[in-house]
């Protein structure tokens, strides 16, 4: 499969927000707030008056190190315009079938991972919701949308995979049979794997959730580890009550993450028969283009080409996590990789200080630089900021920018280093 390579990066221009004046305390930072998301670059340069290109995106968690191969697979499929979509999407899931060793009937294909919580919640309506531990916003935001009442059990995102209690039980005697638990391994931005998934999933069921969704989204990252075979439908399904009304198991994929392809929303869902029809019944027609479940079917062809480039994608992220606790920005001990990216927090020192993950943020989006601030995250401490792993050279500017912090965020920070 060919490979086009790393693309031309434009070298950020410096500060590329509007001037701040001459009393910069006495007017408010111009500079893009940080949104739900990360990855929101269209937004941000629209806002500093900047072309994309002249931002270096940390704050997605695309595999930047198969970029060049996604762009040689998107340059040779054409794009069908003429017929509405397939709405089953049904080659896809024949596909996508043979992958997963299940049924066709058990998968449904969406417009990326975030129609389907959507969908999910819409339709079950659980009376709760609860997240294990800090995770995508779209759960929080979805429930709020509809006014299902959501939690966060485990705060600590060094322990967002944690099993309950052994006496905990799922919500109350009145709602304990119509609960609905998420859990994401590997986690974001939560850089933690579930040792044992299946085990974690049982555990879930007998504490009285009656329904569990398994976010993999970051799974195919695992590729060569001994998680990487338990992430599965097929592998936690055993996991499940024995009795005929034992619980619901869904799990929730997204071709988004590890085909490093955002732009082409793809995701799908494995779960029962009658749950995925009653779901394809409530949603509207169409909502996966010919084009991105034509890609679809290419990047799972494709899929031994982009496993070769994890190597390099886990060296450049060991060299950009060991640079970062060396900074003296970053409590060292609460530096970690995730499957492409890396969660830090801020030291004691400069949080004491009064210095913001947001603050660290704007200051980097003022060199051309964006990163995701995890303080609007859903049960996420304040402090942490999310980074992506790219390659060697953007890591290494990402780097140095972050250890020439002190002479744009406050004084106190140059006492705290």
């Amino acid at each position: 499969m060919p490979d086009a390579g790393p693309p031309p990066h434009a070298a950020p221009a410096s500060r590329p927000a509007a001037p701040r004046g001459s009393a910069p305390d006495s007017a408010p930072d111009s500079t893009p707030p940080q949104g739900a998301h990360g990855g929101e670059i269209y937004r941000v340069a629209r806002e500093l008056g900047v072309e994309p290109e002249h931002i270096l995106d940390c704050s997605s968690n695309g595999f930047a190190h198969a970029r060049g191969l996604t762009h040689a697979l998107v340059e040779a499929q054409p794009h069908p315009f003429e017929h509405y979509p397939d709405s089953a999407s049904t080659a896809l899931r024949e596909e996508l079938a043979a992958h997963e060793e299940l049924a066709p009937d058990n998968i449904m294909v969406g417009n990326g991972s975030s129609e389907l919580i959507w969908l999910i919640l819409r339709v079950l309506q659980p009376r709760r919701v609860t997240l294990l531990g800090p995770t995508f916003s779209e759960y929080a935001r979805a429930c709020e949308a509809h006014a299902i009442p959501w939690r966060v059990l485990h705060a600590d995102p060094m322990r967002a995979l944690d099993a309950p209690p052994p006496d905990f039980r799922a919500g109350t005697e009145a709602d304990a049979e119509d609960e609905l638990v998420v859990l994401c391994s590997p986690g974001n931005p939560c850089p933690v794997t579930a040792p044992d998934l299946p085990a974690l999933v049982a555990a879930l069921f007998r504490s009285g959730f009656r329904t569990v969704l398994a976010d993999l989204t970051y799974r195919d990252f695992l590729w060569g580890s001994p998680e990487h075979d338990a992430h599965r439908h097929a592998a936690l399904a055993p996991a499940r009550p024995p009795s005929p009304t034992g619980g619901t198991l869904l799990c929730l994929h997204s071709f988004t993450k590890f085909f490093h392809c955002t732009g082409i929303r793809l995701g799908y869902l494995t779960g029962p028969e009658r749950l995925l029809d009653l779901l394809q019944s409530r949603r509207p027609p169409w909502m996966v283009s010919p084009f991105a479940e034509a890609m679809g079917r290419r990047f799972l062809h494709a899929l031994p080409d982009y496993r070769a480039h994890l190597a390099a994608l886990r060296a450049d992220r060991a060299v950009l996590l060991d640079g970062l606790r060396r900074l003296g920005v970053f409590d060292p001990h609460a530096c970690n990789a995730g499957p492409s990216f890396t969660t830090c927090r801020l030291s004691e020192e400069l949080l004491r200080i009064g210095v913001t993950a947001d603050m660290v943020r704007r200051e980097l989006l003022h060199h051309g630089m964006l990163v995701r601030s995890c303080d609007n995250i859903p049960g996420m401490p304040s402090g942490y900021i999310r980074m992506q792993v790219r390659r060697h050279g953007d890591n290494e500017q990402l780097v140095r920018q972050i250890a020439a912090l002190s002479t744009t965020l406050p004084d106190g920070m140059q006492e705290a280093q």
